[in-house]
């Protein structure tokens, strides 16, 4: 686990498991952008049950406050076609956004897999639309390297994401993580 004088991002409990559906489910129903699949609640558990959603290439925490209730996920999968990490985030509630919490998860996040994980790399591919998190990436230092135009097709059309990227050596006080 993680925690931060304003947040924990920690793997996922068995116990979370429904609360975590019902907002990845609302998220969708949103039309919010969160690139995770989302499979029928059977699979999902399933899924979970044979690895905790957690494996050496594709892998999910959640975001909680210091009261340890849900506010967010994080998650890293990656790179198909280049050796890199592709990180993917949401703050579930809008009450939540805005406060800090994906910035301080984002760096904390991004200075754990540094830490821990045999990568040079973390990318984010954000929908071009999403100034909110584009603020995010900027402000913990990742760097714009362009548009992958047409890249997504989600709900109908096709997303033009911006692509940012952090290597190791960029990253600030990884050695204060612990």
């Amino acid at each position: 686990m993680i925690e931060s004088h304003l947040l924990k991002i920690r793997p996922i409990k068995e116990k979370d498991l429904d609360v975590l559906y019902a907002l990845l489910e609302q998220s969708i129903l949103k039309n919010e952008f969160f690139p995770k699949n989302i499979e029928s609640e059977y699979k999902f558990k399933r899924n979970f049950l044979e690895n905790g959603l957690w494996d050496e290439n594709d892998a999910s925490t959640i975001i909680t406050n210091l009261k340890d209730e849900i506010i967010g996920m994080i998650t890293y999968q990656r790179a198909a076609l280049i050796d890199a990490l592709e990180i993917k985030y949401i703050i579930f509630n809008e009450k939540n956004r805005g406060r800090g919490f994906m910035k301080e998860a984002l760096n904390l996040f991004s200075k754990y897999l540094f830490s821990t994980k045999q990568i040079n790399r973390l990318q984010l591919a954000i929908p071009d639309y999403h100034r909110a998190s584009i603020a995010v990436a900027q402000k913990c230092g990742y760097i714009f390297e362009g548009i992958a135009r047409g890249a997504l097709f989600s709900k109908g059309s096709y997303l033009d994401l911006c692509i940012y990227s952090m290597l190791r050596d960029e990253s600030k006080n990884i050695d204060k993580l612990f």
